[in-house]
């Protein structure tokens, strides 16, 4: 049976292991058109140089459908404008339980270094600023990390300084 995007993962957060769900579908993982996007491929083509943006957004209670529908539609076209592509959207808890906050864990790739300095250069846009306005309608906090395969650091090292 073909993978579809529904799996679990484990998860430490704020210092607690929970259980996580993957909500990415099978239309998360296509691309424009309907094409298999490199994030169906199997994790031995996924070694090259290519930068991943973690977004960690925790939500006020409630907002788990009104914030996904609000970034599928108002961040996620320009996000993949500006080069990001997105290959993963968790939620953990996994479970909607009155009282209890849930947090999104949006995974982008970024084609290497140039992709993500494409992506710096375009994220003080005004329609950027507006998505994050809008979203503190849903979001009480966010984190934005940035990681990549081990294979490909002395590549960035080689590079200078990486850091904005």
């Amino acid at each position: 049976m073909p993978y579809d995007g529904a799996g679990f993962i484990l998860h430490v957060m704020k210092g607690r292991l929970v259980l996580a769900t993957a909500l990415a579908s099978l239309e998360n993982r296509r691309g424009i058109g309907g094409r298999e996007s490199e994030a169906a491929m199997s994790p031995k083509d996924t070694t090259d140089e290519s930068i991943y943006v973690l977004d960690e957004l925790e939500l006020k209670p409630g907002q788990l459908g009104a914030f996904l529908e609000a970034m599928e539609t108002h961040y996620r076209p320009g996000a993949e404008a500006r080069g990001q592509q997105l290959i993963h959207t968790w939620v953990t808890p996994p479970t909607h339980t009155p009282g209890i906050t849930q947090s999104v864990l949006l995974v982008w790739r970024l084609a290497g270094v140039e992709g993500f300095w494409t992506m710096r250069s375009q994220n003080a846009s005004p329609e950027v600023a507006e998505w994050w306005a809008e979203s503190a309608d849903y979001i009480e906090s966010r984190t934005r990390r940035f990681a990549a395969a081990p294979a490909a650091i002395p590549g960035f090292e080689a590079l200078g300084r990486l850091n904005a």
